[in-house]
């Protein structure tokens, strides 16, 4: 297993997916960090990049698009809800990035509130995007996701919603995520779904306590997973190496 900011070598049948909470593009301090982003990915060159707490404003310019554009990527933004007061002003949710080939995009939402949205955590929806990836002569799909925090029911729900639609998914699958809980809270017990958890917590980024940033997968991929060092979010950023099997 790497240590602690080191880039997990891969091989070249293997496919590399970077996983960031980003914060809505805001450091620890509240700075802006889309160039601390742009520069880890430009850094890291992987295949695919899975980015939650993307938050977007319609009336100006999507960062979003800015990022994947110096990086060159392609990307898909399925916000998990919208905001604004009396109208809509923007968006808030999971993104993905592709250097490679995207052949289809699945969007599933995990949750939803009883409560409509008024800007507090329990009344935000959460959600899944999903892009089938030409690699290789093959395909893999590569999802992003972020699970509640605040309320223990709420995230089971969520994590069981996303058990119930995983079978969904021809293998291979790979599905990064901010969960907000270890993965024995969350995916417990299924035979089906293989974790790929760094050993080293993610969150937060200034005191690294918790490791609730990592992927799930199905069982014929093998992984290895290490956290690195970036200063552009109050979560640390992961990278995960996969390496798909017969």
């Amino acid at each position: 297993m790497p240590a602690a900011g080191q880039v997990p070598d891969g091989g070249s049948g293997d496919v590399r997916v970077l996983h960031w909470n980003i914060h809505s593009w805001r450091d620890e301090s509240g700075a802006p960090s889309t160039g601390a982003v742009t520069e880890l990915i430009s850094r890291t060159s992987p295949h695919a990049v899975s980015l939650v707490e993307v938050d977007e404003t319609w009336n100006a310019p999507m960062l979003l698009s800015q990022v994947a554009a110096s990086c060159g990527y392609t990307w898909v933004f399925c916000p998990s809800f919208e905001f604004g007061a009396g109208e809509t002003v923007g968006a808030f949710g999971n993104a993905l990035l592709a250097r490679i080939p995207v052949t289809a995009v699945q969007y599933w939402r995990l949750f939803t509130p009883a409560q409509p949205y008024d800007r507090t955590e329990p009344t935000e929806p959460r959600s899944a995007v999903l892009a089938r990836l030409a690699f290789s002569g093959a395909s893999l799909w590569v999802g992003s996701t972020h699970l509640p925090r605040g309320n223990h029911d709420d995230r089971l729900a969520a994590a069981r919603k996303l058990q119930q639609m995983i079978p969904h998914l021809d293998e291979p699958w790979l599905i990064c995520g901010d969960f907000n809980a270890p993965a024995e809270s969350c995916f417990a017990d299924n035979p089906g779904i293989r974790v790929s958890s760094p050993r080293q917590p993610t969150y937060p980024a200034s005191w690294p306590a918790e490791s609730i940033d990592y992927c799930i997968g199905s069982p014929g991929i093998a992984t290895q997973t290490a956290v690195l060092q970036a200063g552009g979010s109050d979560h640390l950023p992961v990278l995960v190496v996969a390496q798909l099997r017969s």
